[in-house]
């Protein structure tokens, strides 16, 4: 007879989860199948079941944190219908309460490490990329879009390590306004509209 509950359904979901304490805890390189199947409670030889190669299981758990933040990040920036309102929620995602956690933050500064070596975690990054930048291309230009992701990174990391040293909310907006302002010659009719 079996052990355990062959047919648990969180089994998975905890796994992952798992995988994410592991990883934030002590960072990538320690998710292995011993260590992550211990965080989660369940028995090691199950943890080839649900995931047969490591590397998806670590690049499935890294995926988890889009569909846990794309709601808290994106939503205010898809309804936003002027450049205040544009700004605002890009300052609000950058420090404010619709920003990810220190934690979050350094979940991802561990996926870009990680994707260093697999080919997975690179492929999953440029989709991540490619989501914001077609999110941002609503309100910018082609240009613009890049420079603002690559400026709320560039923040993000930085609160990461600066905890004591909060970043000013107003500098962030008037640097946001600052890329939102600049003219460019490929501005789409909706964009002009937000101008407007």
């Amino acid at each position: 007879m079996r052990k355990g509950k062959p047919n648990d359904p969180e089994r998975r979901t905890r796994i992952l989860h798992a995988t994410l304490e592991v990883i934030r805890a002590e960072g990538a390189h320690a998710a292995s199948y011993r260590r992550i199947a211990s965080q989660a409670d369940v028995p090691l030889g199950s943890m080839t079941y649900y995931f047969p190669e490591l590397d998806g299981l670590i690049v499935t758990a890294f995926g988890t944190l889009r569909a846990e933040l794309e709601p808290q990040l994106a939503a205010p920036l898809r309804n936003a219908s002027t450049v205040d309102a544009v700004a605002d929620a890009l300052t609000s995602a950058t420090v404010g309460a619709t920003s990810p956690s220190v934690g979050e933050v350094r979940l991802y500064t561990e996926l870009y490490h990680y994707a260093a070596r697999s080919p997975r975690a690179a492929d999953l990054i440029r989709a991540l990329q490619e989501a914001a930048l077609s999110l941002l291309r609503s309100h910018l230009s082609e240009a613009a879009a890049r420079a603002v992701d690559a400026l709320m990174w560039g923040w993000w990391s930085y609160r990461s390590f600066h905890e004591d040293v909060p970043l000013d909310e107003d500098m962030v907006r008037r640097a946001y306004r600052a890329l939102l302002d600049v003219p460019t010659t490929d501005t789409t009719p909706e964009q002009e509209a937000h101008h407007a």
